[in-house]
This record gives C-alpha cells, structure tokens and sequence, in this order.
C-alpha cells in the first residue's frame, strides 16, 4: 500500500492535476480497485519491486496532460526508482509553472532537453549537443528534461514551447540506439519514455542504472499484462 516514505513528485503532480480538474479522467478498466500509487490493479501492485536508487543525472519530468493519470504511462518509473533527482511538471505551451521555468533558469547551462529529431531542431535554428553533455559545474549533476508523451505529442512540446527555446537538446544517435535494441529488446525502433531515459543513461556510461531501469519497466510490462488477463472489470 502508499506510504509518506512511497509518494514521489510525480504522486504530488497526479494529486494536484485531480484537484484542479473540471472533469475526472476515466482510464480503461476503470471498474478496477487500484494501488494508489503504481495504478495497477491490486492484485498485480509491482510496488514491492521497487528499489530507491541515486541517478548519476537529474530528470526532469515533462508530462502531456493526457499521460498523467495513465496507468500505463512509464514515465513516472524513473521517479519510482531515482525520487530524489527526480521533478515532475505538466507541460504548458504559453502558461508553465513559474517553479518550473525558475528550475530550468538555476540548471542554465547544465540542462539538456532529451530529444531525437535533430534534422527538424535545425530548421527551427535549436541548439544541439553533438556529443553526450557531462556535468561541468564541478559535481553538480546534469539535468536532463524528459518529454513524456507519445511521440506525436513530445514533438508538439518540443516545437510549441517557446520557453525551452533556448535550451540545447540531443539525439541519442541511431547506432547507439540500433546497440541498444540488440542488447535489450525485439521490437522496432519505438521506445516507451522509461526506455528512452534507460537509453540515455546507456549512452553516457552509466550502464549499471540503465540495467535497473530497464529491468524495473520489464517488471512493470509484466504487470500491466497479468492485469489485462484477469477480465474486462480488472483491465487496463
């Protein structure tokens, strides 16, 4: 069951996008008696997997308004296991928070927007990272924007968000990503955010985080799918 010691930024964001709501937000399978906090059925909670870890980077969680309530959203698994280098904030293309424009502000310098279409940045003159930022604060950790959405919305995030303009991005090369599907995966170059994050910590080198995260999104896989086999009422 949710404890204090469970809850995360992405629960506290969750909370408050219920509270502000006009219109509760209905998912698949909604009939279903849910963990709180995992947001799979109760007899499928894969909360008992989860491991706090530190993330050699910082992440800051980008969300589309419709993933939120998602019980199949992966992006919130990165906060499940890295809660302390992780903030979460619901995308805006013209009013977002001021707390998250004054956290972007203090990482001026040493922020990446996690992006892959680097052909369609250059049109619009963005700036690009060629080569894996590294922190360069002293041992300040690199901060990291992961746009959580799927890929028709992450690209509208990227585009209509004229406050992240000004921010770098980079493209986790398509060999790097080619490497990646041989080691970890069978299906197509279509990645799901916590796979795409699992990559980027690939890339950099921290080979050991990406190995927890991406077994930590097997697991929940796993979980979504004993779900869905337990009937129309307990779906998904």
């Amino acid at each position: 069951m949710k404890t204090a010691q469970n809850t995360h930024c992405v629960d506290i964001l969750r909370e408050q996008c219920k509270t502000e709501s006009k219109r509760p937000f209905i998912a698949r399978g909604s009939n279903a008696i849910r963990c709180t906090h995992c947001l799979m059925a109760e007899f499928a909670c894969f909360c008992h997997l989860r491991e706090r870890q530190a993330s050699p980077i910082e992440f800051i969680l980008l969300f589309h308004r419709d993933e939120i309530h998602k019980p199949t959203n992966s992006g919130r698994l990165i906060a499940d296991l890295f809660p302390d280098d992780t903030h979460a904030y619901l995308w805006s293309r013209t009013a977002p928070s001021q707390a998250l424009l004054d956290l972007i502000k203090s990482r001026q310098g040493n922020c990446t927007i996690l992006f892959p279409n680097t052909e369609t940045a250059q049109e619009q003159k963005r700036q690009v990272r060629s080569i894996a930022p590294s922190s360069n604060k002293g041992d300040e950790k690199h901060t990291f924007i992961i746009l959580d959405g799927t890929w028709k919305q992450a690209s509208k995030m990227f585009h209509q968000s004229e406050w992240l303009r000004n921010t770098p991005h980079f493209e986790i090369n398509s060999e790097a990503q080619r490497s990646f599907l041989v080691r970890h995966s069978s299906h197509q170059m279509q990645f799901a955010t916590a796979e795409v994050t699992a990559m980027l910590l690939d890339s950099l080198g921290h080979k050991q985080h990406s190995k927890l995260l991406l077994n930590y999104y097997q697991a929940f896989n796993e979980h979504c799918l004993i779900s869905r086999k337990r009937g129309n009422n307990e779906q998904l």
